[in-house]
């Protein structure tokens, strides 16, 4: 949306710019064509929305643009579980999907305030994450054929129980990513209480 708005901006500022220098400067038409041509694209690479990552422009960050691409895949299917959590008819399977894009979304968030972490998500997205997404998918399917045959219900009743595990690894990777953050907090631990008891023998 962003790009079409920067694009048709442009284009209205390189028509403006054509018949300024064509009518009232009296410009050759070809050259005022050629230059407005430029100013077109002149204008296109300055409004040009950038995407960031952290507060970075994803165009400094190194493989930013894979970033970007494994996150909006994230966002994806994230989409599709929040979708499913909010079609689940079985309250405990409805909750447990309710969970998953919780924190899947808390990831995501974490991830784009931190980049430079990204790189370690990517089973996460790519397999963690799309398993999910692709379970729930159908399970709802399943439940919308209003079937309950035996081979049916067992199906979901297997997804249902699945649900509790995903939330434990969604739980543990993102533990995973914060290990600088945790290991930062023990240090800091450790710290104050040497200091606490340096200054409470003295």
């Amino acid at each position: 949306m962003k790009d079409t708005i920067a694009a048709a901006f442009s284009t209205v500022l390189a028509c403006a710019a054509f018949l300024f220098l064509f009518l009232v400067l009296n410009w050759n038409p070809v050259v005022a064509a050629v230059l407005s041509v430029l100013l077109y694209f002149g204008f296109g690479l300055l409004l040009k929305p950038r995407k960031k990552l952290g507060g970075i422009d994803i165009e400094k960050i190194q493989g930013g643009e894979e970033m970007q691409r494994l996150l909006d895949e994230a966002k994806k299917d994230l989409k599709q579980i929040g979708k499913a959590a909010r079609e689940i008819t079985n309250v405990k399977a409805r909750e447990d999907a309710q969970a998953l894009e919780a924190c899947g979304k808390r990831i995501l968030v974490y991830l784009q305030e931190n980049p430079e972490k990204i790189s370690m998500a990517r089973r996460f997205f790519t397999y963690y994450l799309d398993t999910a997404a692709g379970l729930l998918e159908r399970y709802i399917q399943m439940q919308e054929t209003g079937l309950r045959t035996p081979e049916i219900s067992e199906a979901m009743m297997k997804t249902a129980r699945t649900l509790p595990v995903l939330n434990e690894v969604f739980d543990k990777q993102f533990t995973k990513f914060m290990e600088g953050e945790l290991m930062d907090v023990d240090a800091e631990i450790s710290l104050l209480r040497n200091t606490l008891e340096m200054e409470g023998g003295r």
